[in-house]
Parts: C-alpha cells; sequence; structure tokens
C-alpha cells in the first residue's frame, strides 16, 4: 500500500462526491457544496480545498474544464485514515480496537460471523506469509 498523506474529514467529503462520480468537474463539486444541506461552502473554499487534494497527490486536475479525478481509491484512503485512527487512539494496538469495538455493541449472530470470516481469512494470509 502506498502511503497517502493525511486527508482532513472535509476533504474526505469532497473525495466522496468525487468517488461517487468517478469524474467530475471541479465547478459541480463546488455547485454540491453550496448547496446548504451540504455544507453550504463558498465555490472559493471547495476551490481552496480541491487544490490541497491534488498537492497531496490524492486527486488528478483533468483540462479542459477542470475536470477532478481520483489519484487513489476509497479503500487506500481509509485504510490510512484507519491506521491513524489506530496509532493515535490506541497506540498501534489493533487488540484494544477490536475489543472496545466488540464490548460496545449488540452484535448479531451474523455481525459474529462475518467477523470470524474475517479473522480466518487474516489468519490464513498471515501463515501464507
Amino acid at each position: 500500500m502506498k502511503q497517502l498523506p493525511e486527508i482532513t474529514d472535509r476533504e474526505l467529503e469532497i473525495m466522496e462526491v468525487i468517488w461517487h462520480s468517478g469524474a467530475i468537474s471541479a465547478q459541480e463539486i463546488a455547485a454540491y457544496f453550496l448547496q446548504k444541506e451540504n455544507g453550504g461552502y463558498s465555490k472559493n473554499t471547495t476551490y481552496t480545498f480541491l487544490k490541497r487534494l491534488i498537492a497531496k497527490g490524492v486527486l488528478k486536475r483533468k483540462e479542459p474544464g477542470f475536470l477532478c479525478i481520483p489519484a487513489c481509491r476509497r479503500e487506500e484512503v481509509q485504510a490510512a485514515k484507519t491506521e491513524t485512527f489506530l496509532q493515535r487512539v490506541y497506540h498501534g494496538s489493533f487488540r484494544a480496537l477490536f475489543s472496545q469495538f466488540a464490548q460496545g455493541r449488540n452484535l448479531t449472530p451474523e455481525d459474529i460471523k462475518q467477523l470470524r470470516d474475517i479473522l480466518d481469512e487474516a489468519e490464513k494470509q498471515s501463515k501464507r506469509q
């Protein structure tokens, strides 16, 4: 996995719109976030965030029309944000995170089965390495 720069929550909101579209003009993004229910951000504010995302290398700009194209997958950003959270809040301890997660919820039998499947797959992968 490539190393990604830190992406703010606001930048992540913008990237979600871009990932959903695949490719979208900066003008369309600005119009979307100008709407009160989507934040009510000014066009200049949205363009500033787009430029930051380009500078960080997670967004590509294509001309004509300032077309915004993702330079990374959503899953890559999710993994990076999860790792940052794990390090910051749980000092890198997946066990502590998982314990807190499992104890704080009423997990259904289906949830537990899916988690076991995930852990079984992780175990298989670690044995292959």
